[in-house]
């Protein structure tokens, strides 16, 4: 049996402690950023591969009916663990200067992130692995596709929803305990980890239907008077954030660095869950 709560130690001290959750001399797009940190410390939540709400992403309106479920991924799975990792203070700070263009620490947080949540997930994956049981991470794993646009066969929000991390907002993020700007990873495995009980029942319990998502975006992507799941229109953001795409001429390594994130800095739960949210929680 794991110690759940030595194992969530050890992998916030492998997060903090990793190279590569600091900018790189040869990722930095400014000198000034060299050593920067993406992330900090992770949230972890536990769901039961046989909750039944993983059967109602099924469903054409949530998901799709091809949506796979945890024991499509790993035959025997037992539990499903969600991490949201929360990024650092200076790149939300950074992102709400100007809100027609990323900030480059966002653009940092957004690519290099990325790279940095697969490594995390990865020891996530083997340290359980280790420990004798089967485990996949369904974001590098090579069946993981897209169904159609804007949805594919795993979803690291709906998961982290599913295992208790936080409700969704306006904007579509999930809003945590530790705000809504950052990145999820999920792991299947057959461990028979800790459940976490959730604290809402509701999609968007932790969201005040505040409209201050919708003012930040540059493209008009939210609709406030709209029905909230109908809220935001994936097609006009996605268009802002593919238009940001571009080599950075001073960039050693050569990468298309894109992003946007508006809807996540300078609002109620850039932080954490606003006040005034249906249901609250304390960090853990």
């Amino acid at each position: 049996m794991i110690d759940f709560a030595q194992f969530k130690n050890q992998a916030a001290a492998f997060l903090h402690d990793n190279e590569h959750n600091h900018v790189q001399k040869e990722d930095a797009l400014r000198p000034d950023l060299i050593g920067m940190q993406i992330f900090m410390e992770p949230l972890f939540g536990v769901a039961s591969a046989d909750d039944p709400l993983f059967s109602k992403l099924l469903q054409p309106e949530v998901i799709d009916p091809n949506y796979w479920l945890p024991q499509q991924w790993l035959d025997g799975a037992k539990t499903v663990l969600a991490c949201f990792l929360p990024f650092n203070p200076q790149i939300k700070e950074a992102n709400a200067v100007d809100f027609s263009a990323p900030a480059d620490e966002w653009l940092q947080g957004r690519i290099e992130g990325q790279e940095m949540v697969a490594i995390f997930g990865s020891y996530l994956r083997d340290q359980l692995i280790a420990a004798g049981y089967e485990t996949v991470l369904p974001c590098t794993d090579s069946r993981f596709k897209m169904l159609e646009p804007f949805k594919s066969n795993w979803s690291e929000r709906h998961t982290a929803y599913i295992c208790g991390l936080g409700t969704f907002g306006m904007s579509k993020g999930l809003i945590t305990e530790k705000g809504i700007a950052g990145r999820i990873c999920s792991v299947i495995t057959t461990a028979e980890l800790p459940v976490t009980q959730r604290p809402y029942s509701g999609l968007y319990d932790y969201c005040t239907r505040c409209g201050k998502c919708a003012q930040n975006c540059p493209v008009g992507a939210i609709d406030v008077n709209a029905d909230i799941n109908a809220a935001k229109k994936h097609q006009p953001c996605d268009h802002f954030v593919t238009s940001t795409r571009a080599l950075k001429p001073n960039q050693p390594n050569h990468k298309a660095y894109f992003g946007c994130g508006k809807c996540q800095v300078a609002v109620p739960c850039a932080n954490g869950i606003p006040q005034g949210a249906k249901a609250q929680r304390n960090v853990r």
